[in-house]
C-alpha cells in the first residue's frame, strides 16, 4: 500500500527566540517492509546549519540549527512510502515457541545484544512488579509467545480509554495503569514494560497510521497524527509489531518512522530553544492513499 504523508509542527513562541538547535525524527525507515520513494522537508526560516545522520538504532535524523532571531519555527516533512503485508500476519500463533523459553533464549549466549538490549528497562519504561502482573494473565505457563502477546495486546486495549490530553511526555507508566487513561505512547509504553518485566525483549515504534473518517463523512486535512506502537522479538518470525491501542496485528496501515527503546529515544522533534515566555506547539499530520489522492 502507498502512502503520502505530510507532518507538520509548529512552534510559536511568546517572545522572540534568538537561537534554537533541534533533531527531528521525521524519516521514515527504508528496510524489507517498506520502501521509502521520497522525502523532503521544508524548514521556515532558514536554517543556519543542518546535516542529516544516524543513531546507535540506525534511524536517520535531522539535526539543525537557527542562529537568528525569530517567532515561530514551521518543520514540514513530504514523504511517499510504500508498504507491504509482513510474513508473520499469515503466521499460526499457536506454532511458535513458549514464551519461557524465549525469555530464557534470550539471557543464552545464542542471542545477539543487537536484541538483548531491548528487554532492559529505558528512562519512559521502567521494570514495574504491576507490569508483570498484568502481562502474567496473560502470559500464563506454556502459551506460545504469539497467542499470549495477541492476547495481552487485546486486554490493553480494552482496559484503558484513549484520551487525548490526559497525559503527557512526563507521565510515568505507573500513573498510566492507575487512571486507564492515555494516548498511543502510554499504551506503547506500558506493553513494553510489561513485556520487558517477565524478561521480553520489545521495541518502540513510532511512525504514523491513517485515520479514516466515519462512513459518508469527507476525510479532513490534517486529522492524523503521529502513531506508537510496539514489536516483540518472536524466534523464527523476528520482530513481530502489535498496536494495543488499536487491537491490532500489524499489517500493511503502519508506516515506521523510527525504532527505539521508548519516546525518549525517537520523539519527532526535540531541542533547545533561547527565549522567555511561554511556547505553543501545533502538530498537524495527514496520512493517505495515493491511489485516492489520484482519484480525487
Amino acid at each position: 500500500m502507498k502512502y503520502r504523508v505530510r507532518h507538520t509542527t509548529t512552534y510559536s513562541y511568546q517572545a522572540p527566540a534568538s537561537l534554537c538547535h533541534n533533531i527531528a525524527y521525521l524519516i521514515p525507515r527504508n528496510y524489507a517492509l517498506q520502501k521509502v520513494e521520497d522525502f523532503s522537508y521544508e524548514i521556515k526560516p532558514e536554517t543556519s546549519f543542518l546535516v542529516k545522520r544516524k543513531d546507535f538504532f540506525d534511524n536517520s535524523y535531522l539535526y539543525f540549527s537557527i542562529e537568528k532571531t525569530h517567532k515561530e519555527l514551521v518543520v514540514d516533512a513530504f514523504s511517499t512510502v510504500d508498504t507491504v503485508q509482513p510474513g508473520w500476519v499469515n503466521a499460526d500463533p499457536m506454532q511458535t515457541p513458549a514464551w519461557e523459553e524465549v525469555r530464557d533464549w534470550l539471557r543464552s549466549a545464542a542471542a545477539l545484544n543487537d536484541t538483548k538490549q531491548y528487554y532492559l528497562e529505558s528512562d519512559f519504561v521502567p521494570i514495574l512488579t504491576l507490569a508483570e502482573h498484568y502481562a502474567l494473565e496473560s502470559f500464563t505457563p506454556g502459551r506460545p509467545i504469539f497467542d499470549a502477546m495477541k492476547d495481552l495486546t487485546a486486554r490493553i486495549n480494552q482496559d484503558f480509554i484513549f484520551t487525548p490530553g490526559f497525559t503527557d511526555i512526563s507521565t510515568p507508566v505507573a500513573e498510566f495503569f492507575k487512571h486507564k487513561k492515555g494516548v498511543c505512547q502510554d499504551y506503547a509504553h506500558f506493553a513494553l514494560a510489561c513485556l520487558r518485566s517477565i524478561g521480553l525483549a520489545a521495541t518502540y515504534m513510532s511512525g504514523y497510521i491513517e485515520t479514516l473518517p466515519p462512513p459518508g463523512k469527507p476525510k479532513l486535512v490534517g486529522s492524523d497524527a503521529s502513531h506508537a506502537w510496539v514489536a516483540l522479538f518472536i524466534p523464527d518470525l523476528g520482530w513481530v509489531e502489535f498496536d494495543p491501542t488499536n487491537n491490532l496485528v500489524v499489517d500493511d496501515q503502519h508506516l515506521r518512522v523510527a525504532v527505539g527503546r521508548d519516546f525518549g529515544d525517537v520523539t519527532p522533534l526535540k531541542g533547545i530553544v533561547y527565549s522567555i515566555g511561554k511556547q505553543v506547539l501545533k502538530v498537524s499530520v495527514d496520512v493517505r492513499k495515493v491511489e485516492e489522492m489520484v482519484e480525487s
